[in-house]
C-alpha cells in the first residue's frame, strides 16, 4: 500500500500531474505542493557513464503532453551577430541625430539598445555597472549593420560568471552542465576567446576568474544553450534550461519544444506517445539534413557523433534523403534507378557504392557535392518558384525526388505557392496548385518516417495542404467535375486535416488567429458549394 508523502501513512490518492507521490488527503496534497512543484514532472533524472546525465518518463506520456515549462536560466546574444540590444535582444534600429545615423546607446556602457527602458532593464543592470566603473564603452561603430561583431562573445559568459555572486545555486547548476571543452580548446574559435574573451574578464573588468572557468563556461553555453527566437523573428538570441539541456539527442526525437511569453518559457511537447521508461529526446539539428550533414553539424557544433537508428540506416527509413542516384546507372529506364548508398553510416569516411552495379566513390566527393549544390540553393531567388523549380529538373538525373536537397526545394515552392504575392492561392493556375498538392504530400510521407507524430513540420505541411485541398474541392465542384457527394467528401478529409493541424499547432505563439481564420476559410467554402450539411 502506498504511504502519503505528508504523514507516511496509507494512502489511495496520487499526484495528477507526476503520479509518482502518493497522499491520503487532499488536505495534506496541498500542504505539501509548496515543495513538490518543484520536482512534480512526468519525468526524471538518470545518469549513464555513456550518456551521462539525461531524461526519463516517470510514467506514461500522451502525445500533446506538455511535459516541461522552464524559464531560461541565463541568456545572452550570440557568438557573433549583428547588433542587437541587450536587453530585449531585438535587432537594433539606427536613429538620426543633427544629422549623425547611430544606434540609441546606453548612456552609461554605449552598447546599442533600443531605449531608455531596455537601457534601464534588470538584465542589463549589473553589466553595464560592472563595465561602467571600469571606464568601458563599446565600441561597435554604425558604418556596417549587417556586419557580425565578434563582441558580442563576452556577454553571455559574463552574465554567467555573475551568477556565481547574485545566485550561487543556479550558477552551480549550470557549471554541471556538459562543457566539451577539451575538445574545443584548440579549436579556432576558442584560440580566439582565450585572447578576447578572458582579457575582457580579468584585465578589463577585473573578475576574479581563472581562464580555465571562463573558457568552461563559454563551452558550457556553446553545448547546451538554445537558440531562441520570437514568433516574429525579430529577436533572435541563446538561453540555457539547465533541466531540458539534460535531454539526450536523437535524429528522430520524441519531444519538440516552443518558447512562450515575454520571458521565453521553454514549454517541452510529446509529439508522440512516450511509454514509461523511454527516453526524452530532443533534436540538436534539421530533419531535412542528409546523415553525412547532420552528423558532421553535430560533432563541430555539439561535439559528439550521433549513433541514432536513423544515422546506422543507410536509407535512413527508406527515404534515401543522403543518397543520390549511380552516375553508371543514370541512364536506367526503369522508375526504381539504383541509389548510391555509404557502407557504413557511422563512417564518414567510408566510400558509398551502388548496389545494382558495384560502382564506388569516396565520401569526400559525396561530401563536396552536397556542398556544391547547398550553395546553388542559398543563392537562389527566394521571392518566387523558377530557380527552385529549375534546380528540381537540371539535377533530376543526379538527385532523387527525396533528396535532401530535392526536399529543401521543395519546402520552398510549399510555402512560396499559396503564401507569395503573385502566387496566392487564388492566383495558381490549375496545375499549380496540383503541383502544390502533390508537394505537401511528398513532403508528409517524409515527415512520417522523419519526424512522426504532431512535429511542426507535419502541422505546417497539413495546414498549407488542406488550404490547397480546398481550393482545388471548391474549383472541381464548381466546373461540374465532381458531384456535391464528392465535394461532401473531399470537405470531410480537408476538416480532418485542419484539426490535426489545430491540434499539433495550436500551442504555438501567434498561431490561434491564423488558424481561426483556416476555419473561416472551410466555412466559406461550404457555402459557396451548397453543402448545408456539411458542418464543421
Amino acid at each position: 500500500m502506498p504511504v502519503c508523502e505528508v504523514c507516511q501513512q496509507p494512502a489511495n490518492q496520487t499526484c495528477g500531474g507526476c503520479k509518482s507521490v502518493f497522499y491520503c488527503s487532499k488536505n495534506h496534497q496541498k500542504s505539501a505542493w509548496k515543495d513538490h512543484k518543484f520536482k512534480c514532472h512526468p519525468f526524471e533524472v538518470q545518469y549513464s557513464k555513456t550518456a551521462g546525465r539525461y531524461l526519463v518518463a516517470r510514467r506514461d506520456i500522451k502525445q500533446g503532453e506538455i511535459i516541461l515549462r522552464e524559464k531560461p536560466c541565463v541568456s545572452g546574444p550570440r557568438t557573433a551577430c549583428t547588433p542587437h540590444c541587450l536587453s530585449c535582444n531585438k535587432k537594433s534600429e539606427p536613429i538620426k541625430k543633427d544629422d549623425v545615423t547611430d544606434y540609441y546607446r546606453c548612456t552609461s556602457c554605449n552598447w546599442p539598445m533600443c531605449g531608455k527602458k531596455c537601457e534601464m532593464s534588470n538584465v542589463h543592470k549589473e553589466e553595464c555597472k560592472l563595465m561602467s566603473s571600469n571606464n568601458y564603452k563599446c565600441t561597435i561603430t554604425y558604418k556596417n549593420p549587417e556586419k557580425a561583431e565578434a563582441a558580442y562573445c563576452v556577454i553571455a559568459p559574463l552574465r554567467t560568471l555573475l551568477l556565481s555572486l547574485s545566485n550561487p545555486e543556479q550558477f552551480k547548476s549550470i557549471m554541471n552542465l556538459e562543457s566539451h571543452l577539451k575538445e574545443r580548446i584548440n579549436t579556432q574559435l576558442y584560440r580566439v576567446l582565450k585572447t578576447n574573451l578572458v582579457t575582457f574578464i580579468v584585465q578589463v573588468l577585473k573578475l576574479p576568474f581563472d581562464e580555465e572557468t571562463i573558457l568552461k563556461v563559454a563551452s558550457i553555453y556553446d553545448t547546451n544553450s538554445f537558440d531562441v527566437r520570437s514568433p516574429d523573428g525579430l529577436c533572435r538570441f541563446r538561453a540555457i534550461y539547465t533541466t531540458a539541456a539534460m535531454m539526450n539527442h536523437n535524429c528522430t526525437p520524441n519531444t519538440r519544444h516552443i518558447f512562450l511569453g515575454d520571458d521565453y518559457t521553454l514549454a517541452l511537447i510529446a509529439t508522440v506517445p512516450i511509454a514509461k521508461g523511454e527516453m526524452l529526446t530532443a533534436t540538436y539539428t534539421q530533419a531535412l539534413w542528409g546523415t553525412l550533414d547532420r552528423r558532421k553539424h553535430l560533432n563541430s557544433v555539439k561535439c559528439f557523433y550521433c549513433n541514432c537508428e536513423r544515422c546506422a540506416d543507410a536509407t535512413e527509413f527508406g527515404t534515401y534523403i543522403g543518397s543520390i542516384y549511380c552516375s553508371i546507372c543514370a541512364e536506367t529506364k526503369t522508375e526504381d534507378k539504383p541509389m548510391m548508398l555509404s557502407t557504413d553510416p557511422l563512417n564518414e569516411t567510408a566510400p558509398w557504392s551502388c548496389a545494382a552495379c558495384g560502382h564506388s566513390i569516396e565520401s569526400r566527393q559525396m561530401f563536396w557535392g552536397n556542398n556544391a549544390l547547398k550553395q546553388d540553393l542559398s543563392k537562389m531567388n527566394k521571392s518566387g518558384p523558377e530557380e527552385f523549380e529549375k534546380f528540381i529538373k537540371t539535377y533530376s538525373n543526379t538527385l532523387h525526388q527525396t533528396n535532401h536537397l530535392v526536399l529543401q526545394a521543395k519546402l520552398a515552392l510549399m510555402q512560396i505557392y499559396g503564401n507569395y504575392e503573385g502566387y496566392t492561392l487564388a492566383e495558381l493556375s490549375d496545375e499549380l496548385l496540383k503541383r502544390k498538392v502533390d508537394i505537401c504530400h511528398e513532403l508528409l510521407e517524409v515527415a512520417d518516417k522523419l519526424e512522426p507524430g504532431w512535429s511542426k513540420f507535419r502541422g505546417t505541411i497539413l495546414l498549407e495542404l488542406q488550404a490547397a485541398m480546398v481550393l482545388q474541392t471548391k474549383r472541381d465542384f464548381d466546373c461540374d467535375k465532381i458531384t456535391k457527394a464528392g465535394a461532401q467528401d473531399q470537405l470531410m478529409e480537408s476538416m480532418i486535416l485542419l484539426q490535426e493541424a489545430t491540434n499539433i499547432l495550436k500551442v504555438e505563439p501567434h498561431m490561434k488567429e491564423t488558424l481561426e481564420q483556416k476555419v473561416r476559410e472551410l466555412s466559406l467554402f461550404i457555402n459557396s458549394t451548397s453543402c448545408d450539411d456539411v458542418k464543421f
